[in-house]
This record gives C-alpha cells, sequence and structure tokens, in this order.
C-alpha cells in the first residue's frame, strides 16, 4: 500500500516553495541510493484557484531520535555525493545565494561577515552539495538504519556541506529557545569537521575552513529568516567568542 499526502500552497511563496520540492524529487528519483529515503513525487498540477498543488509518497512513521547518528551522516553522504560541485568559494553557488539575498536585503553586519568568509577561504577549493535545507528531526523518520527524509521544500543546490550538519544540531536547541553558547557552537563545529572529513577526505578541512563556512551558514539562516535567525544574527555579532584566534585571519 502507497500512503500519500497532498500539499497545496496558499499563496505565490508557496507555489515557489512546493516547485522546487518537485524539482528535487523529480532529479532525487533518479538517483539509485537515495530510492526508499526520499518521497515520490505522485503527482502535481494546479488547483482551480490558480494555486500550485503536489502529491508525495510518505511512509509509516517509525519514530525519530534528536541525535545526530552515523545513519545520518551516511544519509549527507550519499546526498551530497549525488550532486555536487568543486569550486572556489567566490564561484560558487553559496556565495552566489548569500550575495543575492544582500543585493535584496543590504545588511552591514551579514555584509562584513561574508566578506571575512570570502577572504578566510580564498585559496580554498572544496565541494558544494546538494543540501535538504531543514534537515531537523521532525522532517525524519527512522527506518531501521536508514532514513526517510521529508520536507524539501527548502532544499537548493551547491550548499556548503556542513549546512545541514550545523542545521540538525543548531535548530533544535534554538526552536526550545535555549542558549547557543560559543560553547555549544564549536561543539556543533567539531561535529561537522569529522562529517567532513570522513565524506570527502579529498579535501582539507582545517579550522578555518569550518570556521568560515559556519559563519557562511549562519549569514545564510539570517538572511533566510525563521524562528532562530535572531539567535544566529547574535552568534554573527560575537563571532570573536567562537572563531579560534587564527582560523579567520
Amino acid at each position: 500500500m502507497i500512503y500519500s499526502l497532498t500539499k497545496t500552497a496558499t499563496d505565490e511563496r508557496g507555489d515557489a516553495r512546493l516547485a522546487r520540492e518537485a524539482k528535487w524529487l523529480r532529479e532525487l528519483e533518479g538517483v539509485r541510493p537515495m530510492q526508499g529515503q526520499v518521497p515520490r513525487l505522485l503527482d502535481e498540477g494546479t488547483t482551480a484557484q490558480g494555486r500550485r498543488y503536489l502529491v508525495v509518497s510518505v511512509t509509516p512513521a517509525e519514530g525519530e531520535t534528536r541525535a545526530f547518528t552515523h545513519d545520518h551522516a551516511r544519509f549527507l553522504a550519499t546526498l551530497g555525493r549525488a550532486r555536487f560541485k568543486v569550486a572556489d568559494f567566490e564561484m560558487s553557488g553559496c556565495f552566489e545565494h548569500l550575495q543575492r539575498a544582500l543585493e535584496v536585503s543590504p545588511d552591514p553586519l551579514l555584509e562584513e561577515a561574508t566578506a571575512e568568509c570570502e577572504a578566510a577561504l580564498l585559496y580554498w577549493t572544496g565541494p558544494y552539495v546538494l543540501s535538504q535545507g531543514d534537515f531537523a528531526p521532525w522532517n525524519i523518520r527512522m527506518l531501521g538504519s536508514q532514513l526517510f527524509v521529508y520536507e524539501w521544500g527548502d532544499a537548493r543546490g551547491e550548499a556548503s556541506p556542513l549546512d545541514d550538519v550545523l542545521h540538525y544540531i543548531m535548530i533544535q536547541r534554538a526552536l526550545r529557545q535555549r542558549p547557543i553558547t560559543a560553547a555549544f557552537l564549536q561543539s556543533a563545529m567539531k561535529h561537522a569537521q569529522e562529517f567532513a572529513v570522513q565524506a570527502y577526505p579529498e579535501w582539507s578541512w582545517r579550522p578555518q575552513v569550518i570556521g568560515a563556512l559556519t559563519l557562511a551558514y549562519l549569514v545564510g539562516a539570517v538572511l533566510h529568516g525563521g524562528d532562530a535567525s535572531r539567535s544566529y544574527r547574535r552568534l554573527i555579532q560575537n563571532r570573536s567568542s567562537w572563531l579560534r584566534q587564527g582560523d579567520m585571519s
């Protein structure tokens, strides 16, 4: 039996989000290692009111976990390898995404932080990957040792390979309205570094790279908005407390 879920947009922003989700689900359907781990796009169209809708497959819930496990890392590594590009930061979709958002919503603090990222990554070339965009426990179900991951409306290509790991760890704390201290963020960065070393051993993941990509994640999250943006903005303002001395020099 196939279980399905119908999603219907209520405004133009919802239309765009569903269009993006449909795009990535169509692409992932052809990636053999991802089969059974992401929804299938069963139908799509437009309602009589002119709003976009999608019908996607779902799986019966088998629970979730708050911890970032080996199974989570394996899923993200497979996802990243499904579609990635090797580039300098200033030539990457990650940088372009930040620049476009800053053109729409100029912000001196975020512009300064983005420039620091660019300077720190000037001589680093690395992989930029497909990010799920909201990789969090409430969008994931455990199927034995495999994950089934919902909600691809925030997915985007050429993202930092650290983004989904950092988001998974940090968003849980931010939404519980617990302070994200420098020590907590540094712990999240360590998890992200361990993931990157295992998933992409061909590239260097020295502290300067991890720090700059973490800062880029925070800038992107603030520009995207959401409940955690205020907490993340404070982290950017106080970045000297969690970026180890020399990491961004």
